[in-house]
Parts: C-alpha cells; structure tokens; sequence
C-alpha cells in the first residue's frame, strides 16, 4: 500500500465528526497536574475532561514530552474549530516520573478524583503494565501506544477490558525488521536486548520467529542480555563484534542505542545496527555522529511533505517527531469516538473496540480480542549520515 496520509485528510475526518478541521495545530501547552476540582468545573462548563499520564521527567522524558505535546496540538485544533459536538476539550497532564508506583498513583488520582472520561496513555511498556490491573477496576479507557500485546491482553488471551494501543504490536514491528533485514541480505545476527524493559523484551521473539521462518538461526552465544547496571557495552558487544555478524538487532532506548552504537564504532564494528522505533529522530542527534549503518522502523514518511514541514516546525520542541503524531492520533481518534456516541462508558468502550479511523500514522484498525491495531504500514529506514532516508514501506 503506497498511500501516505496527510495532515488535511486525518483534519477533515475530524471536522466530518466532531466539526474539527485544517490543519494541524503547531499550539502545544505546557503540561499540567489536573487539579482536584477540573473534573466538577469540566462539567459545569459543559466540557470534556481527558487525561494523559506521561513521563514528563525522567529517562525516557523525551518520549512522554513528545506524545503529551501532539495530543495537546490535536486538543488546541479541535478546541479551535468548536470542540466535539459544541463541547471544548480539557486535557489535563499527569507526569508519571518513570515510576511505576508514580504512574498507578497518577492514574487512581485522573480516574477517582479528577474523574477524566479517557486517558492518553504512554508509549512505554513498563508504565502500561504497571497500571493495566488497576486499570480493570474502573469505568475509563486507556488508549495508549504501549507495542507489548502483554500490555493489553491477559495471558488467557483475553483483553484487559480499559487498555488500547494505537500503534503496531511488538509482534507486528520485529516481524518487519527481520523481513527488513532478510530482504537486504543479511545472514548472521547478534541480539543485545535489555531483559528488563518490557518494550526491549517484547520486540525479540518476533525478529527470532521470522529469522527462522527463514530458515536463519540465531545462537544461543550471540543473544546477549542485560539489565540497568550493566553499562560496559563494548563488553556486551565484544562477543557480537568478534563473530563478524552481518547485523545486530538492538531493539533498546534512544539513551541506551546511543551508548551501544558508540561502543561498537569504537570496537571496529563494520556490520549493520537494527533497531527500533527509538533508533529514529532525535537518535541521530542525541548520537551526534555519523549514523548510516542504522537501521530503524517508523510510524510516519518524514519524505511526505506535510509531515516533513510539520516536523521542521515543531523540530525545535519536540524531541521524538514519531511521538508527536502518535499522540495527535490518539486525540484524534478519540474525539471521533466522543463525536459519535458520547462520554457514556459502554458506548466509548464499544466504539473504541470497534475503532476505524484514517489517521497521519495510518488506517488504524482496532481489533477487539487484542485492543492493538491490525494490518497497519510501517516504515523502515536509514540515516545518510545523519539525515533519514526512507527505504521501503512494510504492510502490517
């Protein structure tokens, strides 16, 4: 499918619904914890009272920054086109520190006190799974970008009934890279994954799976594991680097991808580098360096040229471009559900489950026994030097 989604047809989708048009907004507002008394005020205004529970500080600050600021866009544009259906929209920001404990206290306070009717949830794995149980005992949907399916299905395979994602699986995204790096040729692989991020974790079955549909096997010696005190990467690496291997899948954060492709430039590596979705802007500008043996997956075309000015519009405040969107997609997408059936629980949940929007990262599709999207595009991509080049569009 070579169908590129712009910001004026996801906008018009919008204005059909909900009576919000245009363009996408460049506004984004500074986050905020809800106060006790928003959702009572919310109501007499006659307004519709969202959350968005986020790592605004901490390692992966830059992830939450970027998704709170595309779904504030995204609030500012339907806000500034009449609201859904004559009702504004008021969002209010929970920073979760990149804590667990943080993020279910966070979420119990936007649910009970606050009373928010949905909540724009995290694009990081270990957030999500921490507030998924507490999450069944209440009555307001979660529609976040955690790609862990454990994030939203039980391990009975039935889904957690509040917890959405508006992006492709971990199973659908490995499955790409390794078709990816098949395609172009390569044999041999090492894996340096982080066993205890759920995000690093979830995406290393998939690519192992595909490997060998392709009748490709990745040893047990060149699978190398760590955890969070482990910062020697040229050690992890050593083993990986002196094997030769064609390519090493690194599907770890932006902090963490920068460390790794630094101590394997400095071991000599001269093989590729897979990554995943944080192996995309700002990889390249955190690293620094010249960065044309990554490989990574993205949500967007930076080549379309909407999305290209839009980024180069918000480049200075945002730090994670795919974010972004990601975020104006969940908004977007919600305010489609609210356009149509209400704030009502069972109606928004159902409408959620059942979900087909056509949004800037895509068609998105929700199926109701996992909560995750089926049969979306993704992107796979390199840098010459540091610029990202698109390479080829991988259906779903």
């Amino acid at each position: 499918m070579k169908r590129i989604v712009s910001f004026v047809m996801a906008a018009g989708m919008a204005l059909s619904l909900a009576a919000c048009g245009g363009a996408v907004s460049g506004a984004s507002s500074t986050s905020t914890v809800a106060p006790a008394a928003s959702s009572a005020a919310a109501a007499d205004d006659g307004e519709i009272l969202i959350g968005c529970l986020q790592d605004i500080t901490g390692n992966t600050s830059g992830l939450g920054l970027s998704v709170q600021k595309g779904a504030q866009a995204a609030v500012d544009e339907i806000n500034a086109n009449g609201g859904i259906n004559g009702k504004k929209i008021v969002m209010n920001t929970y920073d979760t520190k990149g804590d667990v404990t943080e993020a279910v206290n966070s979420y119990i306070t936007a649910v009970t006190v606050d009373q928010v009717s949905l909540i724009v949830g995290p694009p990081v794995a270990n957030i999500a799974n921490a507030i998924k149980e507490t999450s069944e005992g209440y009555d307001v949907p979660v529609v976040g970008l955690a790609m862990d399916p454990a994030c939203q299905t039980k391990s009975e395979g039935v889904p957690y009934k509040n917890m959405f994602a508006l992006q492709p699986s971990a199973t659908t995204q490995g499955d790409i890279m390794a078709a990816f790096a098949v395609k172009n040729g390569y044999k041999t692989f090492g894996i340096l994954y982080n066993q205890e991020n759920a995000y690093s974790v979830s995406l290393l079955a998939p690519f192992v799976d595909r490997l060998t549909e392709d009748n490709i096997t990745v040893d047990d010696s060149m699978i190398v594991a760590y955890g969070a005190a482990d910062t020697d990467y040229k050690t992890l690496l050593l083993p990986l680097v002196n094997a030769n291997v064609d390519a090493i899948y690194c599907p770890n954060y932006t902090q963490q991808l920068v460390a790794i492709e630094t101590a394997a430039t400095e071991l000599g590596y001269k093989g590729k580098i897979i990554t995943g979705l944080d192996g995309a802007p700002g990889f390249n500008t955190t690293y620094g360096g010249d960065c044309s043996n990554i490989y990574y997956i993205n949500n967007i075309n930076t080549e379309d040229e909407t999305i290209a000015a839009k980024i180069a519009e918000i480049q200075n405040d945002v730090s994670a471009p795919n974010k972004y969107f990601l975020g104006y997609d969940i908004v977007m997408a919600a305010a489609d559900c609210i356009a149509k059936v209400g704030t009502d629980y069972t109606a928004l949940h159902d409408a959620l489950e059942n979900l087909s929007y056509e949004g800037v990262t895509g068609k998105i599709t929700i199926d109701p026994t996992t909560h995750m999207p089926t049969g979306m595009s993704m992107y796979m991509y390199t840098y010459d030097n540091q610029t990202p080049v698109m390479l080829e569009q991988f259906a779903g």
